[in-house]
């Protein structure tokens, strides 16, 4: 019985962080089905989003469980003025010049943070952290990780029913079947495509926001969210949301497998192991290719 407690607690676990996991794939996913470009930059937007509710609550004491809500704003105006004043003067343009761009936005994000605030790790203090939940007699949840987990489940869903139940909704799908035919239906694709960046961008910095209760904020937090967005994203299917979310939450499961079986040095070896694998023998994703 011990090892079946040991298994439950070990993938609620893994639920905890994959469901933030999934929030940040959506994020990428989203921009990803709607622009057709990777954004090499959203790992950067969520340490964005961890520096903006630790300076909330270092200056102000506004908790964290709030202050990504403002976060979240914040970076949805960054995203919206990045793709209009960077991103779309080179949209229908090399690739590889788009990958350039994202990732040069991503190097001065994170020197900009380390110029700021140093290459120190921060961390806030609140009395959650100290919380642990007991089911039963053999499961435990961390208070902070059982908040996160909620409100990004929450998120989530509201960000998959925008994008399926709105006329935004509508709109960015139709340009992600096919962004030529779009403007012939009267749909705004600039505008459609900076929102969608927007969003992208906000779901990045919001999960940054449920992370840092729990992890340390530093210049270089989100590079390894940006490479498991990524993962997600292709694991999912192409463009589609419904499909990173479930990519997130298996991840989180295969993480803390992992972690607890051989270390934690393995879990994103076997990210990326699962991850040429699925490229290999169903390049459409585990979920399918359905778009978001």
């Amino acid at each position: 019985m011990e090892w079946v407690y040991g298994n439950l607690q070990v993938i609620l676990d893994g639920l905890m962080t994959g469901a933030l996991y999934a929030l940040i794939g959506m994020g990428m996913a989203l921009i990803f089905g709607v622009m057709r470009i990777v954004n090499f930059a959203h790992g950067s937007f969520l340490m964005v989003g961890m520096y903006v509710t630790f300076v909330l609550y270092d200056r102000t004491h506004l908790n964290p469980y709030i202050g990504f809500l403002v976060s979240g704003g914040i970076l949805f105006v960054f995203g919206f003025l990045t793709y209009m004043l960077i991103l779309r003067p080179i949209q229908g343009q090399d690739h590889f010049k788009i990958i350039l761009v994202t990732l040069g936005l991503s190097l001065i994000l994170i020197d900009g943070a380390q110029l700021i605030y140093g290459a120190d790790y921060h961390q806030i203090n609140i009395p959650l952290q100290s919380r642990n939940i007991h089911l039963g007699s053999h499961i435990t949840v961390s208070a902070p990780w059982l908040v996160s987990f909620g409100i990004a489940i929450v998120v989530g869903t509201g960000m998959h029913w925008f994008v399926m139940h709105t006329m935004f909704g509508r709109a960015a799908r139709a340009v992600a079947q096919n962004r030529y035919a779009a403007p012939l239906m009267g749909i705004n694709v600039d505008r459609v495509q900076a929102i969608a960046f927007g969003m992208g961008a906000t779901a990045a910095a919001i999960a940054g926001g449920l992370l840092l209760p729990v992890l340390y904020v530093y210049p270089e937090a989100g590079n390894q969210y940006g490479l498991k967005s990524f993962v997600m994203v292709v694991l999912g299917g192409m463009g589609s949301i419904q499909g990173a979310a479930m990519a997130g939450l298996v991840l989180g499961v295969v993480e803390s497998l992992t972690s607890y079986y051989w270390g934690n040095e393995w879990a994103l070896a076997v990210d990326f192991v699962i991850f040429i694998l699925v490229l290999s023998f169903r390049p459409s994703g585990i979920f399918g290719s359905q778009r978001a």
